[in-house]
């Protein structure tokens, strides 16, 4: 008989480059390990509304019960839980930046190793994502689904950031 594992689930509200999405995700371990491990370069999204970005699409806002995601679609990942965001590990220095990305621009603190100088920080990096804290989020266009203005924690991937500057 198969071992079933239970994940647990964790309502999210994402900022990518196509879609805004509003569902559920399952990371397993620590939430920036889980985005930055090597064999995974897709994400499942639960329960999840899709909203598009671009203003005049054709496409209108749908509801799947599952979705699969790019990793380079993924930009800005913000969990609801707020239990779940005190548990994420941070590295432990930390630069207040601004960030600039195709649909919002972000103000708060980039989360960098004691050996990595800000602005080496995507150079040097294990991988794509990295946390950002104490986030002002300033939309560059209405954003048709649910995303905060604060955060205390967001995922970011670094290929979503097009320029950023320490404050």
């Amino acid at each position: 008989m198969p071992i079933e594992i239970s994940r647990e689930r964790y309502t999210v509200q994402v900022l990518g480059r196509m879609f805004q999405y509003v569902g559920e995700m399952e990371p397993i371990g620590q939430v920036v390990d889980y985005f930055n491990d090597e064999n995974r370069s897709i994400f499942s999204l639960y329960d999840v509304d899709v909203y598009p970005l671009d203003a005049g699409s054709r496409l209108t806002p749908f509801k799947r019960p599952v979705i699969t995601v790019s990793d380079n679609e993924l930009g800005a990942i913000y969990f609801l839980d707020p239990e779940y965001r005190k548990k994420v590990q941070l590295l432990r220095n930390s630069d207040q930046v601004i960030a600039y990305t195709p649909r919002a621009v972000l103000r708060g603190k980039f989360h960098r190793g004691v050996e990595t100088r800000l602005g080496d920080l995507f150079d040097m990096m294990g991988g794509d994502f990295l946390a950002m804290t104490d986030v002002s989020v300033f939309p560059l266009i209405d954003l048709p689904g649910a995303f905060p203005k604060q955060a205390d924690l967001l995922i970011i991937n670094r290929f979503y950031v097009s320029v950023y500057h320490e404050e």
